[in-house]
């Protein structure tokens, strides 16, 4: 091994043992813990629709940089019906932007990008349906610190949304 590849080592190495949790991560504390989220599905090409919970169960990961969380969800049957899914969430220092990544049984990746303003998440992303990506965005208006509710919308054009699902979120 040369010098300058010993070097480069080293100075990745302290980077890491110095970085320290941006200050922005500390927002996200608000989803720290056991949640239950119930709601509609409203109908649409996707269905007639119906009934949707999840119980959560977020915490920190060592270190503080993300959260790590599990659902485990019941959807209606023709949208998959139950199932789990695990996220991550952190915060992208060099974009200044929220990030989210889910995997769910049912074979799903999601990647968002979030941000906040006053007492309202906005997370963003695109998704493949059949041929077709579309766009989606949930909004998540805190109504207290046990309390939330969210919106769940998708669009084709980016301009005209179509409600999805809308549901409330309390912390057990």
């Amino acid at each position: 091994m040369d010098h300058d590849t010993n070097s480069t080592r080293a100075l990745a190495a302290m980077a890491y043992t110095n970085a320290k949790p941006a200050p922005e991560l500390q927002k996200l504390d608000y989803f720290v813990g056991e949640w239950l989220t119930e709601g509609t599905i409203a109908p649409g090409s996707w269905g007639s629709g119906g009934p949707f919970s999840w119980t959560e169960n977020t915490k920190w990961m060592s270190g503080n940089f993300f959260l790590v969380g599990h659902w485990d969800f019941k959807m209606p049957s023709e949208l998959g019906g139950p199932g789990e899914e695990i996220f991550v969430s952190g915060y992208d220092t060099r974009r200044n932007v929220y990030t989210f990544d889910a995997f769910s049984s049912l074979g799903l990746h999601q990647i968002s990008e979030g941000s906040i303003n006053g007492d309202t998440w906005t997370w963003t992303s695109s998704a493949a349906y059949g041929a077709q990506t579309v766009q989606q965005r949930m909004t998540m208006k805190i109504l207290s610190s046990t309390s939330y509710i969210l919106k769940f919308e998708i669009s084709e054009d980016a301009k005209t949304w179509k409600t999805f699902m809308e549901g409330k979120a309390v912390k057990k």
